[in-house]
């Protein structure tokens, strides 16, 4: 398969800034996780709700894929031109729950709406959700029954976008997990990633095979026989 990589050694770059859900914690054990079942190496900017200042941010430019997991950052011009410089080359995106409401609210109208073919419109009270899986793609295989406690509420998505995981909170359900298209880049977002998804080895698989999927490569694992220990 062609790929973004030019070594065995895939680049994933994370973008962190939702306190509330605590995505440096999350992001730090599941990097720290995959990088030692996995061919990949991660770098990071870690940061918070409203910061106007990223550590780190210009390894992003050496990154294959750029893994989005913040909230409302409110980033000086200088910064968003290089985050937006990623999605305008289509380079491959996986983007994790607040990642539809990751920058400011014109950023946000593009990433959302455009990029990850998304429409945020705010989420259910916390709750049990019932995850469905919906026919077969790559980012599913292996990935079993996942559960979590909060639903986003899904507007339509943009066209072109593929559905591959719905949410049940019996009164309502909304797309949860979908992939997309962008300047010929692969695109894939999920709103599920509260804390307690992290901790479900079907989660984790299914961001791995996200990853892998977007760069347009096959999982390269360490340990062929049992990768999710």
């Amino acid at each position: 398969l062609a790929s973004f990589a030019d070594a065995a050694v895939l680049k994933i770059h994370i973008i962190s800034g939702a306190k509330e859900y605590q995505s440096e914690d999350s992001m730090k054990s599941f990097s720290a996780w995959m990088e030692k079942h996995y061919e990949v190496k991660f770098t990071a900017s870690w940061g918070h709700d409203g910061i106007k200042k990223l550590p780190n941010l210009d390894a992003l430019a050496q990154a294959d894929v750029m893994f989005v997991f913040a909230r409302r950052m409110k980033l000086e011009e200088e910064q968003m031109k290089l985050i937006r410089a990623h999605w305008e080359k289509g380079k491959p995106i996986v983007g994790v729950c607040t990642a539809s409401h990751a920058f400011q609210k014109a950023d946000n109208e593009i990433f959302d709406r455009q990029v990850l073919g998304g429409n945020y419109q705010g989420h259910f009270g916390d709750g049990p959700v019932k995850v469905t899986n919906l026919g077969k793609h790559p980012i599913l295989k292996g990935v079993d029954k996942i559960t979590s406690d909060k639903l986003y509420k899904a507007g339509p998505l943009a066209k072109g976008t593929m559905v591959l995981q719905q949410g049940d909170i019996g009164t309502d359900k909304h797309a949860v997990s979908w992939v997309n298209s962008w300047q010929g880049g692969r695109i894939f977002y999920t709103s599920l990633g509260i804390a307690e998804d992290f901790e479900n080895k079907d989660f984790k698989q299914m961001l791995v095979n996200a990853i892998y999927w977007t760069a347009k490569l096959k999982p390269n694992h360490r340990d062929s026989k049992n990768p999710n220990q």
